[in-house]
């Protein structure tokens, strides 16, 4: 049975083409339905919060995975000439992010009673630089010192700025926090109704079911 959201009411379809039955049950019947049931609303809420947080992390990769362009994220600029040059003469194929864009370094969890997503503590410092375009170790002087541009030369490559170019792509702060705290609401509200709707017909849904009766 899928379920959708209006403004007032949780529509449940079950079915296919001419066979589809829908049911809507507006917000005011689940309500009148809970209380009646004796349901703890205020752990019913915070269920229906932990739900909502519940797809972040699936978000947040996606954000990286595709260089940004969702989820209020924007677009991530691309590599400077120079640096795909630098990746074919090294064979590199890594996204862009490197570590960060790797599935398992995208974390969700729980410090202080709050919820973290984003990346471990570990690369605090790779996911700091990433995001406000700063290069390695004096990475300044591989462009400006006349050796180390010579030295790019001899390797082949011909696209050298003459400065290390900070590209931001900003990720956490503001865009995706942003985006979270724009939609948290909604979301919960939805899980919150959709959750209570499915018990009223006879669904199981062991984590609402808890906090009814």
């Amino acid at each position: 049975m899928a379920f959708t959201l209006t403004d007032s009411s949780v529509v449940m379809r079950s079915g296919r083409g001419s066979g589809a039955v829908e049911i809507s049950i507006s917000f005011k019947e689940i309500e009148a339905w809970a209380k009646k049931m004796n349901a703890n609303e205020p752990r019913l809420w915070r269920l229906a919060y932990g739900r909502a947080v519940a797809g972040l992390k699936k978000k947040f990769f996606n954000v990286i995975l595709h260089r940004g362009g969702e989820c209020g994220v924007p677009k991530f600029k691309d590599f400077e000439a120079f640096t795909n040059e630098l990746r074919a003469s090294r064979g590199r194929t890594a996204p862009m992010g490197g570590v960060l864009a790797e599935r398992a370094n995208v974390v969700a969890f729980k410090r202080n009673g709050a919820q973290v997503i984003g990346w471990p503590d570990n690369l605090e410092e790779t996911a700091e630089k990433f995001q406000e375009g700063r290069g390695g170790y004096a990475s300044e002087k591989y462009f400006t010192d006349p050796g180390y541009r010579q030295t790019w030369h001899w390797r082949g490559l011909t696209n050298i700025p003459p400065a290390y170019v900070h590209n931001e792509r900003m990720v956490i702060e503001p865009y995706f926090v942003a985006y979270v705290r724009s939609h948290m609401d909604e979301w919960a509200r939805g899980a919150y109704y959709k959750g209570l709707a499915k018990l009223m017909q006879g669904g199981k849904d062991s984590g609402f079911a808890r906090y009814i009766g």
